[in-house]
């Protein structure tokens, strides 16, 4: 299945919405969750990512990083994104 960034969907849908206050949303939905795992440069430091819960992989999938093979970037799929923008849409309306 084709899929595309948070940003890009977004901006196709000309949605008046950050991708920072969607993916916050997205977490307060528990469709996004924050996970962490140690930096690779700096043994003391931890670095925060954000993966699609077992809930978000309706609207998507965590594409594995190819510069950092634990970490995961979620991806959305276009045909459900209408779906999931309305979701954010109902919760940062509230």
């Amino acid at each position: 299945m084709k899929t595309d960034s948070m940003t890009n969907l977004l901006k196709q849908k000309n949605a008046e919405i950050s991708t920072v206050k969607a993916n916050k949303i997205l977490v307060a939905l528990e469709i996004l969750e924050e996970k962490e795992r140690p930096s690779s440069k700096y043994a003391d430091k931890i670095k925060k990512y954000k993966a699609l819960t077992s809930k978000g992989l309706v609207y998507g999938e965590n594409k594995e990083n190819p510069n950092s093979p634990e970490q995961t970037t979620p991806v959305y799929y276009p045909e459900k994104f209408d779906e999931l923008l309305a979701l954010i849409q109902i919760e940062a309306s509230e």
